[in-house]
């Protein structure tokens, strides 16, 4: 899980993340740019074989792999209605060579994890395929199937994904253990953020959203005949977000808020009492405030602890990573030799590539 849970995504990276997620490619590279790698490589050189496009330190990265990547970046373009990059042209080579550079730090990372001790054995693959055809393919490894061939990959190209993914995720919650967020340290930090917690008038609230005012007419006759109000949320709201909640929103201000539904979530509505439909731009909402309404004030440093430990943490998780990973950095920047058709021939500035996982 080597990658910056804010990454931003280019087309490469759409093509990776949207293209493969259902089949488990490695999450490895994530916010690291691989910019880094674009100009340099080989200063150890190596013969590069023939199906080959590059060898990093003493493993080779094949044309198939090279391949597979390209013609998903293909089938993504038309899929969102784009021309692909004519072969030749500046757009397809700097493609080419994004595409070069993140299978170069793929396989540096990977070669950086197993050197300090993390592997992938063949019962942690099998399991990890199991649970993919399971969850993901409901149980058919026909499906499956198909969907490697949809998507240019092989068997064991899938397997050897899942293989870096497993070492990947290993090697993550090694560099992350111990990295912990002291309370002096949150306090700092609320000190110098204080505006970022200056709360407005705000309630806790539930909502049912529905489609239609009949269907939403429907729901409110029901509680008023005693229904519950969560179980008619999880039944009938079409918010998926608070929906498996039982329409809980959580707490919400009211400058934030759409109009008609802020005006009756702040009027006066009482505490556990439900709402006629309100009709937005979303649907038709039954709104139930969970709480009264709260004036604005400034969270205290016990209220805002939490957020901050979080944002604290994975600053602190991401500044481990990118500090290991400069070190696959610069090996794949001494130890790669590229094959004459393969070896980048623009910068690929600030390019990151985010790949995703199933678990």
């Amino acid at each position: 899980m080597l990658y910056s849970r804010r990454a931003e995504r280019d087309l490469l990276q759409a093509l990776i993340c949207m293209r493969t997620r259902r089949l488990v490619i490695s999450l490895l590279l994530a916010f690291v740019a691989v910019s880094t790698l674009a100009a340099c490589g080989g200063t150890k050189k190596r013969e590069v074989p023939a199906n080959d496009i590059a060898v990093v330190g003493d493993q080779p990265i094949s044309i198939a792999d090279f391949n597979t990547l390209m013609a998903q970046a293909k089938a993504q373009y038309q899929a969102s209605r784009q021309a692909y990059p004519a072969v030749g042209s500046k757009g397809y080579q700097t493609l080419k060579d994004q595409a070069v550079a993140y299978l170069v730090k793929r396989s540096a990372v990977v070669q950086q994890a197993v050197k300090e001790g993390f592997k992938a054995t063949d019962a942690e693959i099998n399991a990890k395929l199991a649970s993919v055809i399971k969850t993901n393919f409901s149980g058919s490894k026909q499906k499956l199937e198909a969907s490697l061939k949809k998507e240019h990959l092989t068997d064991q190209q899938l397997r050897a994904r899942l293989s870096e993914n497993i070492i990947d995720q290993a090697a993550y919650a090694a560099l992350i253990k111990n990295v912990t967020v002291s309370s002096s340290a949150i306090k700092d930090y609320y000190n110098a953020h204080k505006s970022s917690y200056q709360k407005g008038v705000s309630r806790s609230v539930s909502h049912i959203l529905l489609k239609t005012k009949a269907k939403a007419d429907l729901v409110y006759q029901q509680l008023k005949a005693g229904a519950n109000f969560a179980q008619l949320a999880k039944k009938d709201s079409i918010d998926a977000n608070s929906k498996a909640k039982g329409g809980v929103l959580g707490i919400l201000e009211q400058k934030s808020l759409i109009k008609p539904f802020a005006d009756v979530l702040f009027g006066k509505l009482k505490t556990g009492s439900f709402s006629k439909p309100v009709h937005t731009t979303y649907g038709w909402h039954i709104i139930m405030p969970t709480g009264p309404i709260e004036k604005a004030h400034l969270q205290t440093l016990s209220e805002a602890s939490d957020t901050i430990r979080q944002t604290l943490l994975t600053t602190a998780d991401n500044t481990a990573v990118t500090d290991w990973i400069a070190k696959a950095d610069k090996s794949a920047a001494d130890n790669t030799s590229y094959a004459t058709d393969y070896k980048p021939t623009t910068t690929t500035s600030s390019s990151t590539v985010a790949t995703t996982t199933t678990s």
